[in-house]
């Protein structure tokens, strides 16, 4: 036998043996990352070489168009195969090419210069405020809530963690050095505060748009409604009655007492409520005018007047320096703690059982109001928009930072364990297609060639 004949014969033995092991491969089972990484890079070499053991073969064969045919395909693979293994390679360690090796270990090498551009992207795409504002407005984040809340098991698992937060939060609270530290600095703002001119900014935003008027509408009303009830009538003309028999006793003797209480009685509610409604129905009112009046003397005065604010000075050193009080306070949080630790722990008190039901109200609130559901998603997204740059820029200040602590080397390494299973595909397609390429090349050159000879 010819020794041509035995190279063909062992390049097709190893060319077989080599399909049947990435045959075999391709049916392994999944593992860890290191495995999965050592594998792909096999499956990568068993192919590069089949091309070396076809390349092989058609230099053992005779001189033909199917020999030159296999041998520009094998040597396209292998050019293409090696370029691939080059380029991946050259991403997670240095190789020592002349005058390129310098571009190679990219990602040790630009380590921080990746982390950097990683994190603009993350800030630039995912992070500003009209993404985190649509992301919200694409998920409905008060409807989703409703519909987590009503369900039973979410709402008492929900109850679960208040309770124990609220049971921690006073356990935290109770230690000694955390009471100490919230009186220091309950002192310290109290010493710092105006007490006058945070009254009098207190009073300008209450009475804001007129909302003092407001109010003096809903004391107008249940003043009426007071007025109209009878117990209040009765008490009334008790009092009349009364006054009667006390002041004028010969009189009451001969008068019919009972019917002038009731009468009068009558007459005063009834000349009250009418004065009441003419004060609710006209904004020019005289008694309205006056309480405006009143009430802005009250913020001029707490702004200016060195009377009010020495009162002011006075009441905050009787917070600061009483002993009488803070033993109060201190006995009034002790009992105030000890029925909170009862009503938490406890699996029968009205406190507990109400925390575990807010959650389930809320969630029946917001599935039954469609308006609060809207009201709730644009506060939401005003928070977000709000927030945004804030948050973006810790994140990736974050991200940046991290990324230039780390181990330029296990950086490489660990995105190779990450990404290198599909780069290793890389280099299989790149054998693959050059080994095409290298075919149609060849085959348009042989049609140039006939058609020119």
């Amino acid at each position: 036998m010819q020794s041509s004949t035995l190279v063909a014969l062992a390049a097709l033995a190893g060319i077989a043996g080599l399909l049947l092991a990435v045959a075999l491969r391709a049916r392994r089972p999944a593992a860890d990352k290191h495995t999965q990484l050592a594998h792909a890079k096999t499956d990568a070499l068993l192919l590069l070489g089949v091309m070396g053991c076809v390349l092989v073969l058609s230099l053992s064969l005779p001189p033909g168009l199917f020999a030159n045919a296999l041998r520009s395909t094998s040597e396209a693979a292998i050019v293409g195969g090696l370029a691939d293994w080059f380029a991946v390679s050259a991403l997670f360690r240095p190789l020592p090419v002349p005058v390129i090796g310098r571009d190679t270990d990219v990602i040790a090498r630009k380590k921080d210069e990746i982390g950097d551009n990683l994190a603009q992207f993350v800030q630039e795409k995912f992070l500003d405020a009209d993404s985190l504002a649509a992301l919200l407005r694409r998920h409905d984040l008060a409807g989703g809530l409703a519909g987590w809340l009503t369900q039973e098991a979410n709402t008492r698992r929900l109850g679960g963690f208040i309770v124990k937060l609220v049971a921690g939060s006073l356990h935290l609270v109770e230690a000694e050095r955390v009471q100490q530290l919230l009186k220091d600095a309950a002192r310290t703002l109290l010493a710092r505060a105006d007490l006058s001119r945070s009254a009098s900014e207190v009073l300008d935003t209450l009475t804001a748009n007129g909302r003092h008027q407001q109010l003096l509408d809903q004391l107008i009303e249940r003043l009426l409604r007071l007025l109209a009830a009878q117990p209040t009538r009765d008490a009334i003309a008790a009092e009349i009655v009364e006054w009667l028999k006390t002041e004028h006793y010969r009189k009451q003797l001969v008068l019919p007492t009972e019917w002038l209480g009731e009468k009068g009685s009558e007459l005063a509610a009834r000349q009250l409520g009418r004065w009441l409604d003419e004060v609710r129905n006209d904004p020019r009112h005289r008694l309205r005018t006056a309480f405006d009046a009143q009430v802005e003397q009250w913020i001029a005065r707490l702004k200016a007047d060195p009377v009010m604010r020495a009162k002011a000075e006075e009441i905050k050193a009787y917070l600061l320096n009483d002993d009488d009080l803070g033993r109060y306070a201190a006995q009034l949080w002790r009992t105030v703690s000890a029925w909170l630790h009862r009503n938490v722990e406890s699996e029968d008190s009205d406190l507990r059982r109400n925390l575990m039901a807010a959650g389930g109200w809320l969630g029946r609130e917001l599935a039954a109001d469609p308006e609060l559901r809207r009201t709730l998603n644009e506060q939401l997204e005003a928070a977000a928009r709000s927030a945004a740059p804030d948050f973006s820029a810790y994140l990736t200040g974050h991200i940046r930072d991290t990324v230039r602590q780390w181990d330029a080397r296990e950086m490489a390494s660990q995105v190779e364990l990450s990404i290198g299973p599909q780069l290793q595909k890389i280099r299989v397609n790149g054998t693959l297609v050059g080994g095409a390429i290298g075919l149609v090349l060849f085959a348009l050159g042989e049609t140039a060639r006939r058609w020119s000879g």
